[in-house]
């Protein structure tokens, strides 16, 4: 069945493919010998894991598994292509055309095999990512025969390709396809489409296939929308809002179900303003309990507007800002402050988190007195929150936040490294130090360099020149980087020099740094210092 390749075609590759004896005088393939089918899906799964370069391991096994040519093996490898991701698809139309570099006598053959024989679908859709155009555009024609669904993933990225003759045929094919095609056919070709939309000649299908997801059947814009793919699943809900076509129960399930955010988001924001305009707005009381704060937030607010601010009271204790600042809101265009509900959660006998949190958001300098009894929250989500609010109201006081430094919650050590910036230089710089030994835990570690950092310039070159040297990657890293980041942007804005027992410390210190950093940069430092190099006599 080689009527579909047309005459000029199909005579172009019949004489490449009949001249006597080209294959003796070819290099020898450098394919793998064939693989197994656990090999198979091991190289599937690397692809779609991102590990970098496995594309090109799993290109030149799907040419070897074509050469071989088990049944089996096909069979297999064609239902874990059904199952990629459109990122594989992607990956393999480039990796594939390096393979056939490696593969000439196979390449030959299977540019026979094109206008001579009935290749199985695994090589026509291998041929399909070939580097020469003319056997891309025959596969492609040999790939429109065909009634499979594996054939739209191909056929989809051969409507981009940069040749027109092939672009062409494929367009045509997916044309004829998409005139009545099936849902799983549609879901197919969208899941690749919509990832080659932003190519130079990737936005034909996508848009095409948007219009049916906004004017065709309402059986395939089922299937779109629950797709695996979430491209397929985000236009397909976007395309079908815009139009009108959820209705409340689509749009509620999408908002609390789906696994794309913006999908999520877009759907609950369609389903309150709907639910609300039909005057059914306690039908969205579900999505007050989503893991989305955005979600909740909508929730909130919608409820909010029809009068019912019973959500919103509740919300104001909500673990996400943005949602706490919706039912603030909600509380004051009620006429109600929400300041008063917080003082009342904070002096219950274990408040949430975000109450304390909010108090800190409304309250007032006299509402600081209400915080100090939660710096020892038993979450440590709580004592953070403390410690931010007292910080908002103005009365974090280093004395007692300091103590807080060796907390076994990282949260806490950052929010007591935040409030206690602005006192780094009254702070003890010993106990800083025996916070910063390498027994203790890298959140409290780094909570101390942060501190003795920004003490003063010469603190902060000593400490990093101590650390240069840190068993611990990220410490050493850390005093690297701003050595460098001092030298290029700050040094020769340093107009003070070190003096008494900090220049001696710093000059020990460049001498013992001097394996690590190297002497170029140990001589920049010690003239930009005002340190003389140790005498070598």
């Amino acid at each position: 069945m080689t009527r579909g390749l047309g005459q000029q075609l199909l005579r172009l590759l019949r004489a490449r493919a009949d001249v006597p004896g080209v294959r003796a005088y070819l290099s020898d393939d450098h394919l793998p010998d064939r693989p197994t089918a656990q090999r198979l899906r091991h190289a599937t799964a690397a692809v779609e894991s991102a590990r970098g370069g496995k594309a090109d391991e799993l290109s030149g096994l799907l040419l070897a598994v074509d050469r071989d040519g088990d049944p089996t093996l096909l069979a297999e490898t064609g239902e874990l292509l059904l199952r990629a991701s459109p990122r594989l698809w992607l990956m393999l139309d480039v990796a594939t055309r390096a393979a056939w570099s490696q593969a000439p006598r196979w390449s030959a053959i299977a540019v026979q095999r094109l206008v001579q024989a009935e290749p199985p679908l695994l090589g026509l859709t291998v041929a399909a990512f070939h580097p020469d155009g003319h056997v891309r555009e025959a596969a492609v024609a040999r790939l429109a025969e065909r009634d499979e669904t594996l054939v739209l993933p191909a056929l989809t990225l051969r409507a981009s390709d940069w040749v027109p003759q092939v672009r062409d045929r494929a367009r045509a094919a997916l044309e004829h396809r998409l005139a009545e095609p099936s849902g799983a056919a549609l879901v197919a070709a969208a899941a690749v489409a919509l990832a080659l939309r932003e190519r130079r000649e990737g936005r034909w299908l996508a848009n095409r296939i948007e219009t049916v997801f906004r004017e065709g059947p309402v059986e395939l814009l089922t299937a779109a929308l629950a797709a695996p793919d979430w491209r397929t699943r985000r236009a397909a809900h976007l395309t079908a809002l815009a139009a009108g076509r959820l209705d409340l129960a689509q749009m509620l399930h999408a908002a609390e179900h789906d696994g794309d955010l913006p999908t999520r988001i877009r759907c609950a924001e369609a389903a309150v303003r709907t639910a609300v305009t039909a005057g059914t707005a306690g039908l969205v009381r579900p999505l007050l309990s989503s893991g989305t704060a955005v979600v909740r937030a909508e929730a909130v607010h919608g409820l909010a507007r029809t009068g019912d601010i019973a959500p919103a009271i509740v919300a104001l204790a909500d673990r996400n800002p943005i949602v706490r600042a919706v039912a603030q809101a909600a509380l004051r265009r009620a006429g109600s402050d929400p300041v008063e509900q917080y003082r009342r959660l904070v002096m219950t006998s274990r408040p949430k988190p975000g109450a304390i949190a909010g108090l800190g958001e409304t309250g007032t300098a006299d509402d600081a007195k209400l915080i100090p009894s939660w710096l020892d929250h038993p979450q440590p989500r709580g004592r953070a929150e403390a410690v931010r609010a007292l910080r908002r109201l103005g009365a974090a006081d280093p004395n007692t936040l300091s103590g807080m430094l060796a907390d076994p919650s990282g949260a806490v050590t950052r929010q007591v490294t935040t409030a206690l910036r602005p006192w780094a230089s009254r702070l003890d710089p010993q106990r800083l130090r025996e916070l910063l030994t390498v027994s203790n835990p890298h959140h409290i570690r780094v909570a101390a360099y942060r501190l003795l950092h920004g003490r003063d310039t010469w603190t902060r070159l000593l400490i990093d020149l101590e650390l240069v040297a840190d068993p611990t990657p990220s410490m050493r890293n850390r005093a690297r980087s701003d050595i460098a980041t001092w030298l290029t942007y700050e040094a020769a804005t340093t107009h003070s020099m070190p003096q008494g027992h900090t220049a001696d410390a710093l000059n020990k210190q460049l001498r013992d740094a001097e394996d690590v950093l190297g002497p170029d940069r140990i001589r920049l430092l010690r003239f930009h210092f005002g340190l003389k190099a140790p005498s070598t006599a």
